[in-house]
């Protein structure tokens, strides 16, 4: 995943914004370094150019990129947003303003978003896509993040590379939580049960999951939450009690980095808890259910079946 995507791009236009583009243009990347001013960067697909603007409202993005580029801009056809900075207010009105697909993909970018994507130092939604569906990351489309900010605890989990590899960063409104582990990350891919294809090495040999019959539960007991994963995971191993350790180990990270850390809700738990009826879980503020997840009790109890 050390791959990068590559756009021969025309230095000069990318710094100063002045791509002389005639027709009407379908961006398909769009980098935004959020601020009191907002940066953006929009690769589009007939010139294989990016357009550089700045604007004070980034409702206001089609005008910013059209003066820019000097022709109309058809924002509707973007397929991935990368941000630097604070997600919450871009991402939704990107997906308000139907700029953005909520199947689309969102990139976090450390330091400059624009300047990642016009250096070509992003990774590519192929590669994004690529790697969801290996079970290395989670599938964290536009719209789930969106619900993670705007419901749970409030703290979402957004693709990041991280030292040439694709990660998660955890973030709420204002701040980031920092990074997740591959097994953090490979954790959460399992419960989320949206890969193809699941391998991982196994002592000497590999373990192929097929299938799995999880479960999530979260009840109360003596004013502390209880959350348990449970169930079977059917996979192709020659020691099924080694994959089940390595297993175990994973969506113990998965837990650990995610709502241990700093109460992130990425599983649906206070669904849950409304579930087992936890009245707590029905009318918390994000702050309060937080602090509860991170007091919690967590308990992974899985076998492995061949």
């Amino acid at each position: 995943m050390n791959a990068k995507l590559i756009l021969p791009l025309l230095c000069a236009g990318l710094l100063t914004g002045c791509t002389d583009i005639r027709t009407r243009l379908s961006p398909d990347l769009l980098a935004a370094d959020a601020g009191a001013t907002v940066r953006l960067a929009a690769h589009t697909t007939q010139e294989n150019a990016v357009i550089t603007t700045e604007t004070d409202d980034f409702a206001l993005l089609p005008d910013a990129l059209s003066a820019a580029a000097g022709a109309e801009i058809a924002a509707g056809h973007i397929s991935m947003l990368l941000i630097s900075g604070n997600p919450c207010a871009v991402l939704e009105t990107a997906l308000q303003k139907q700029w953005l697909p909520p199947t689309g993909a969102v990139l976090s970018v450390s330091g400059s978003a624009c300047r990642a994507l016009c250096t070509g130092a992003a990774p590519s939604p192929d590669q994004i896509a690529a790697a969801v569906d290996a079970g290395m990351l989670p599938c964290r489309t536009a719209d789930t993040v969106l619900g993670d900010l705007r419901g749970g605890s409030g703290i979402t989990a957004l693709h990041t590379a991280s030292d040439g590899n694709l990660t998660l960063s955890l973030w709420d409104g204002a701040r980031t939580y920092g990074t997740l582990s591959e097994d953090a990350c490979r954790g959460l891919a399992l419960l989320g049960n949206r890969w193809n294809s699941f391998n991982f090495a196994c002592g000497d040999g590999i373990c192929t999951v097929r299938r799995t019959a999880l479960r999530t539960v979260v009840t109360e007991r003596a004013g502390r939450l209880v959350c348990t994963v449970s169930g079977e995971i059917f996979a192709d191993t020659e020691k099924p009690e080694t994959a089940g350790q390595r297993l175990t180990g994973m969506l113990t990270a998965a837990l650990a980095e995610t709502a241990v850390a700093c109460g992130a809700d990425l599983l649906f738990l206070r669904e849950s808890a409304v579930r087992s009826r936890v009245s707590a879980a029905k009318s918390c503020a994000q702050a309060k259910w937080a602090q509860m997840l991170c007091d919690a009790d967590y308990r992974v109890e899985i076998a492995v079946r061949e």
